[in-house]
């Protein structure tokens, strides 16, 4: 109902609007004062309704596109005003209102509204009884416990169930500037997320999996304080921020539709923590000075602390199990404190070679406390034996850069650099690593050639090396040790964000423009990382792009453009099959049952249109049509030889190919009228494709897939492919 009144509303304002301002126009146009508003209708047919062709935007029939106002001299004073508005009685409206003074004092209050439609293809018989409780129909759960092939019929009975969220987000920016010398700022904002996503949930060993929407309802408040002094030779900052993240549902509880009580080895009900309230605080420091020499210095200090204290869940909400143990401590009690330096220093003592030398330093420190849990509970069904500690994860990162620019032309120059960055990491396996790189970069305009040729490139190498890689070091998850039974970490493996890496970045970039009418250019670039080391997990990580683009005036009056590109992105990884001892069966962990993958993700994107104008401007077309295409392909391989004693490679497969595929036609023609009215008439084709073998076969019931899922229910997710065609009419107001 109070959507239906907020649209009569809006139209409503969007008529008197455009009466009123047509009779103030010539008094406005004389004053300077420009605005605009756009009103119009939409038909469309096809799936219009579906929830990837509406994921992040709303498209009623009747909208207003565009509300805009600019006061620039309110009462031929220094005051001014603008508002904006687009969408503005959508799902995705954005509303932009700024009031000041030129030169004293500014402030801008936003409104954002974005939507997030996950699926519709989703059912269920849950029903939340209370913010983040889930019920399942009584009758229904002592049916299926007794009789659980009943399940197909039972599902029959789902009702629909939308999956998504809206995002509303207000900020309000204050500037002022009392004097020459003092800027000062004051920014809050306030975020909320409301609706629901999919959460996959899991009891008694894995044998009830239920899929749940998950309820969200988030707050998140920003606020930044800020102030400038600056003169002609030396410039201090100041700043303080805070964020306060807030979730109003703190946990998620949900009935097993298998079971009706609870009982050793099964639970009636399943429990999972979601995520915590915290907050966050940063004060900062900023200043420059130039100094003898063409010489600045600039230096950056911020200090941050983060914090979180929600409370910590029971080990299980299954009332049949005994010796549970009791928690080590109420709460996590999160501290964590950043400390991030920036040093610059930047000289021209000579003229033709600038120097720059950067120190940067981000100290990531872990106050949280090392908690031991003596055991656990697995699923809610039975009690672990093997005790647990959360390790405080720590980093400190240090870089030192160094370069030099040959500047031998007016436009044409050279780079040369050097750095140095040490990551140090607590409880991790590689605790010091190193890594060296060098660079060049080349920016070339010849002298004759500069009005119409750029030619730029740039080579980055770089070499990381950890001082030393324990495997060991990762164990101390387990204080006491892993299960008899367990396998310990296979030789040779590195994680690849600590592993011995080489690493070369290319880029490069032509344009040309031969005439005044005709644009072209052309750009590659390459990031390759290579992991000699690592005889397992990630050795390979190459991904390159080129890009191509052409404009083209064949009047001054009508232009063509179009451009091209292509992504590739290349992964390469080596893994084993191992299994750990089974009553009297040793471990077979052996190189036989290696196996390797190889991963190809492809995008390809094109896009080509034509735009005019005619008249003095007074009609105006564009019409353009896009092509996006992304490919996925993943081969797996086993490295050993079947049929010796001890293979048993059975995870070696190729996977289905995965690809996407997206159609974009537009054309628009506007003509100005008399009067400043302008209307617009637009005709807009989608076509959206996929092919996804993970979500395409989801469907309440995965019996016939997967023979183990006869006790669990899914949601159906799924984003199904569209076909579109819109007309939208509107007709706009200028004055």
């Amino acid at each position: 109902m109070l959507a239906k009144v907020t649209k009569a509303i809006a139209f409503c304002t969007a008529a008197l609007l455009i009466g009123f301002l047509q009779s103030q126009s010539l008094r406005a146009q004389e004053k300077g004062e420009r605005g605009y508003i756009e009103v119009g209708a939409r038909v469309s047919s096809g799936d219009d309704k579906a929830s990837k062709y509406l994921e992040y935007r709303d498209l009623p029939n009747f909208y207003v596109r565009r509300i805009e106002l600019r006061l620039t001299d309110l009462a031929k004073s220094k005051y001014f005003f603008t508002f904006q508005s687009r969408e503005t009685i959508e799902k995705d409206q954005t509303h932009l209102l700024e009031v000041g003074r030129h030169g004293k004092f500014r402030l801008q209050l936003r409104w954002d509204q974005t939507p997030h439609f996950f699926t519709n293809t989703t059912s269920t018989l849950f029903s939340q009884s209370a913010p983040g409780v889930f019920s399942y129909p009584s009758a229904l759960r002592t049916q299926l416990q007794t009789s659980p092939s009943t399940l197909p019929t039972v599902l029959k009975s789902n009702g629909p169930f939308d999956n998504r969220l809206r995002r509303h987000m207000g900020l309000g920016n204050f500037i002022s500037t009392p004097t020459p010398h003092w800027t000062m700022q004051f920014q809050y904002s306030n975020e909320s997320m409301i609706g629901w996503r999919p959460i996959g949930t899991t009891t008694n060993g894995f044998s009830n999996v239920i899929e749940l929407p998950e309820p969200i309802d988030y707050r998140t408040q920003l606020t930044n304080l800020g102030a400038e002094y600056a003169t002609e030779k030396w410039v201090v900052q100041f700043g303080f921020s805070s964020s306060a993240f807030k979730n109003n549902i703190g946990e998620l509880v949900w009935d097993n539709p298998f079971r009706t009580g609870d009982a050793a080895g099964g639970g009636s009900r399943g429990r999972i923590d979601l995520y915590p309230d915290n907050t966050a605080y940063t004060l900062s420091f900023a200043a420059a000075i130039k100094l003898p020499k063409k010489t600045r210095f600039m230096a950056s200090i911020v200090r941050g602390w983060m914090r979180q204290s929600d409370p910590f869940l029971p080990f299980t909400i299954n009332s049949a199990l005994t010796n549970v143990p009791a928690l080590p401590a109420s709460s996590l009690h999160g501290e964590k404190q950043t400390l991030a330096m920036n040093y610059t220093l930047n000289s021209k003592i000579l003229n033709k070679l600038p120097l720059t030398v950067r120190y940067r330093s981000y100290d990531y420190d872990n106050d949280t406390p090392s908690l031991t849990f003596s055991s656990y509970v697995s699923t809610d069904s039975s009690v672990g034996s093997i005790a647990r500690r959360n390790a405080p994860y720590a980093y400190h990162r240090q870089n030192l850069i160094a370069d030099a620019v040959w500047e031998f032309g007016k436009a044409s120059s050279m780079k040369f650099g050097y750095e140095w960055e040490r990551m140090t990491r607590k409880f991790r396996e590689a605790d010091i690593s190193d890594e060296h790189s060098v660079s060049g970069a080349l920016d070339l305009v010849p002298k004759q050639w500069q009005k119409w040729f750029l030619f730029r490139m740039s080579y980055r190498h770089s070499e990381r090396q950890p001082k030393l890689y324990d495997r060991e070091a990762a164990e101390e998850t387990f204080p006491n040790g892993e299960g008899a039974t367990a396998l310990a970490e296979v030789e040779g493996l590195e994680k690849f964000d600590e592993a011995t890496r080489h690493r070369d970045v290319a880029q490069a970039l032509l344009q040309i423009d031969p005439t005044d009418k005709l644009s072209l250019s052309a750009s590659y670039g390459t990031d390759q990382n290579n992991y000699p080391r690592s005889l397992y997990g990630l050795q390979k990580d190459i991904s390159y792009n080129y890009t191509f683009d052409a404009a083209y005036s064949f009047h001054p009056s009508i232009s063509f453009f179009a451009d091209f590109a292509r992504e590739r992105y290349k992964y390469s990884m080596r893994s084993r099959q191992r299994a750990p001892i089974s009553g009297n069966n040793p471990a077979n962990d052996q190189v036989l049952n290696d196996w390797a993958s190889d991963m190809h993700d492809r995008v390809d994107t094109g896009e080509a249109g034509i735009e005019g104008t005619f008249l003095d401007n007074k009609i105006k077309f564009e019409t353009y049509y896009s092509l996006s295409v992304a490919k996925g392909l993943i081969r797996t391989r086993a490295l050993g030889t079947p049929g010796i004693p001890g293979f048993l490679v059975t995870t070696a497969k190729d996977y289905p190919d995965t690809s996407n595929r997206i159609h974009s036609f537009v054309s628009s023609f506007r003509i100005k009228l008399k009067g400043n009215f302008y209307p617009r008439i637009e005709y807009r084709f989608e076509k959206y494709g996929r092919t996804d073998f993970q979500t395409a076969v989801m469907t309440p019931y995965m019996v016939p897939l997967d023979s183990s899922t006869t006790t669990s229910i899914f949601l159906g997710v799924d984003s199904r492919p569209y076909r579109v065609h819109s007309v939208t009419f509107s007709l706009g107001y200028q004055f």
